[in-house]
């Protein structure tokens, strides 16, 4: 995988736009031209674009040292994928679900899993994820060690499972972190992102769920390092449990936070149904 690849499959899995990504660090012309191989990059430059993300440096570099692209023949697909859930662009989701039902895409399971993760996510819904999936895709996390990869991976799934079973993964993530706590900045930010995530499960099977479960998750934000990287992280969890505390004050306030420093869409689909 190239660095251009690479810095592509990033961007679009944090919904940035070219010009988002350059950060005012270089052009968007020229980081366009980055993307699609045609300029090369100081490596200063490239290591302090990922800094400026909060993008995991040592995993970027691991990544353009081992893959190459001929063994990822969903690479592509998989980009499109993201940037189709990062715009909630179902239409684009029917369009690759059908492609790969036709045979035009040869599946595979990680491909399934991140498209039905992205229709998941869109839809706030697991009903269209088959039972297959939610077995393996459990299964997969249970076997799994917490570490940061796997906070990671969790943080993405939660919503494959019924809202009990993600409790029962979520809460041993949280114990596992607790017992043997990680400070780097990107374990941070997972961890941070599964209980963020597995809040918005809770609000969306909200008639399902045990006060527990809200209090959990929203007491390990709380506990976690302050550490700007995780900001708006716990910024979420004081919405969630605004709206679980029917604390209007609180939750009016943070959106009117968000709104104004353009991270509306965090919480965008709980506004109409509050």
């Amino acid at each position: 995988m190239t660095i251009g690849e690479a810095l592509k499959q990033l961007r679009l899995h944090a919904g940035l736009t070219q010009e988002e990504m350059a950060a005012g660090l270089m052009s968007e012309s020229f980081y366009s031209k980055v993307e699609r191989d045609i300029h090369k990059i100081d490596a200063n430059l490239l290591v302090e674009l990922l800094v400026t993300h909060h993008f995991d440096v040592v995993s970027f570099f691991t990544k353009i040292s081992n893959q190459d692209i001929r063994t990822e023949p969903n690479f592509e697909l998989m980009n499109q994928i993201s940037f189709a859930q990062n715009r909630k662009d179902l239409n684009a989701l029917d369009k690759i679900a059908s492609e790969i039902k036709n045979g035009k895409v040869e599946s595979s399971f990680w491909l399934q899993f991140r498209l039905e993760n992205a229709y998941a996510w869109v839809l706030h819904s697991n009903k269209m994820i088959s039972p297959e999936l939610k077995k393996k895709v459990k299964s997969i996390i249970l076997d799994e060690n917490w570490n940061r990869t796997a906070y990671h991976y969790l943080s993405q799934a939660v919503i494959f499972l019924d809202i009990d079973g993600a409790y029962q993964l979520v809460d041993s993530a949280f114990r596992a972190y607790e017992k043997k706590p990680e400070t780097d900045t990107f374990t941070l930010q997972f961890v941070a992102m599964t209980a963020v995530n597995f809040l918005n499960c809770c609000y969306h099977q909200r008639d399902e769920i045990q006060k527990k479960y809200v209090d959990r998750a929203v007491s390990f934000l709380r506990e976690l390092p302050k550490d700007g990287a995780i900001g708006i992280n716990s910024v979420l969890g004081t919405y969630y449990e605004a709206i679980f505390n029917g604390d209007a004050d609180t939750a009016n306030m943070v959106v009117k936070v968000l709104k104004k420093s353009g991270y509306l869409s965090s919480i965008e689909d709980t506004l109409d149904q509050k």
